[in-house]
């Protein structure tokens, strides 16, 4: 950057902020600070309230008090609007919450009924041999499913602190749906080796041993496509663009398919993983 480049970004720092009537040595400072905020990563970021304090506490340090006593104002005027627009948002996710309660009661009382009715289907005697590993690979899942949910948690209050409850329980009714019907393929992206293990050794005994049942799953898991569909068109416009609607899976093959079918069967919980 050539000094004529830099003498005007200072300039344009003091114009930004020409309301605390900034030296050049504070312009240049801030420069500085907006440079740091503006480094990219793919695992670091500020969310909103971060940055309001990570600037509030900068600020503090380069600017004289009644310089700050400006900033303050300014800044408050800021938060409050950011407040306001979050409240405004969550009102759009009532919504989510009816389409979500629908959802979850289909599966509660249409989908999953049909799987536990069917005793060779869900009670494995055929894989008694297996259960030490079923039960392994069943309290990994159960692991999944925690973490899932506090992460839902920590993200959600540090970008929207108290101000979008709705959107929390839309999200949380949403993370139901797992404990319901395994989301496999999110759990198999994270498995660690041992996990891998295991579930690869009862892929390839168990895809075998449920041919007979996959017409039954495939059938189950159309018609579960087919609700997924109608209930968005219920609750969503077309400007959604479809966006809502419930993935069953997104395998590549034949082979993937049958594979997440199986998975999802033997990693079904009679107790819904306690949720």
């Amino acid at each position: 950057m050539t000094q004529e480049d830099y003498q005007w970004h200072i300039n344009l720092v003091k114009d930004r902020n020409h309301d605390l009537n900034l030296t050049f040595e504070q312009a240049e400072q801030i420069y500085k600070i907006e440079e740091d905020k503006s480094i990219y990563s793919e695992k670091q970021y500020f969310s909103a309230w971060e940055e309001m304090d990570y600037e509030l506490s900068t600020f503090k340090k380069i600017l004289n008090p009644k310089q700050f006593a400006t900033f303050e104002i300014n800044m408050k005027e800021i938060v409050e609007n950011y407040q306001q627009s979050l409240i405004e948002q969550d009102t759009e996710k009532l919504i989510e919450i009816e389409f979500n309660k629908a959802t979850i009661k289909y599966y509660e009382e249409q989908f999953l009924p049909g799987f536990f009715k069917e005793p060779l289907l869900y009670t494995f005697h055929w894989l008694s041999a297996d259960k030490a590993k079923i039960e392994f690979l069943k309290a990994e899942y159960k692991k999944f499913l925690d973490d899932s949910r506090k992460r839902i948690l920590i993200e959600h209050f540090r970008h929207y602190r108290t101000f979008k409850p709705n959107e929390l329980e839309a999200s949380l009714l949403q993370h139901k749906l797992s404990y319901l019907w395994p989301d496999y393929l999110s759990f198999k992206a994270v498995m660690d080796e041992p996990t891998k293990v295991i579930t690869e050794y009862l892929k390839q005994k168990f895809k075998y041993v449920i041919e007979k049942y996959d017409e039954f799953i495939a059938k189950k898991l159309e018609e579960l496509i087919v609700f997924n569909k109608e209930n968005s068109d219920k609750y969503h416009d077309d400007s959604h663009g479809g966006w809502h609607t419930i993935v069953i899976g997104q395998t590549n093959t034949e082979e993937e398919e049958k594979e997440y079918r199986a998975m999802c069967v033997l990693l079904l919980d009679r107790e819904k993983y306690g949720c």
